[in-house]
C-alpha cells in the first residue's frame, strides 16, 4: 500500500519515523512519500519536503 504522511516539525518527524515503522512490521510493500526530515528519510527516500524548508519566524517572514 503506499502512504503519505506530512510531518511539520521536529517532533513530527520522530513520531512520523515511528509510525512508518510500525507499518513496515505489517506492511512489508509499504511505499511512502512524505513531508518531514532525516529521521523519516531512514525509511524512505521519497521526501518531497523537508520540515526546516517550511520554517518560519518572525513578523516579516510570515508575511512573505
Amino acid at each position: 500500500m503506499k502512504y503519505y504522511i506530512i510531518a511539520g516539525e521536529a517532533s513530527g518527524d520522530l513520531h512520523g519515523s515511528f509510525l512508518m515503522e510500525g507499518i513496515q512490521n505489517y506492511d512489508k510493500k509499504a511505499e511512502f512519500r512524505f513531508w518531514g526530515g532525516n529521521l523519516m528519510q531512514k525509511y524512505s527516500q521519497n521526501i518531497v519536503k523537508h520540515y526546516k524548508e517550511l520554517a518560519f519566524m518572525g513578523f516579516t517572514d510570515v508575511l512573505k
